[in-house]
């Protein structure tokens, strides 16, 4: 598809409904991201029950963001050693020229 199909679906997250529109091919992902919230939701609502769900959705929203930061952090270290392979690469490549 060269003009990528919309679709509007509702999520719901500690009993909120969101509407969001995305591209079709993104709805197993928006569906898979909201399964984990819900999951973790669920989990730290049992073991944190005199918690509000502001609170708890608070420390979702920190928790997430962890492992963004942290795919971040890998990302970065990957990339520094893919640059560095590249450059021994590159050296490798001009001593077999001489």
């Amino acid at each position: 598809m060269a003009d990528r199909e919309k679709v509007k679906m509702y999520i719901n997250i500690a009993g909120e409904k969101i509407r969001l529109t995305v591209d079709y091919d993104e709805q197993d992902a928006v569906r898979e991201a909201e399964s984990q919230v819900v999951r973790l939701y669920d989990e730290w609502r049992q073991m944190f029950p005199k918690k509000s769900v502001s609170e708890l959705l608070a420390m979702i929203a920190y928790q997430f963001a962890m492992y963004y930061m942290a795919l971040r952090h890998r990302q970065d270290d990957v990339v520094a050693c893919l640059k560095d392979f590249e450059k021994n690469i590159d050296m490798t490549l001009e001593k077999t020229d001489e």
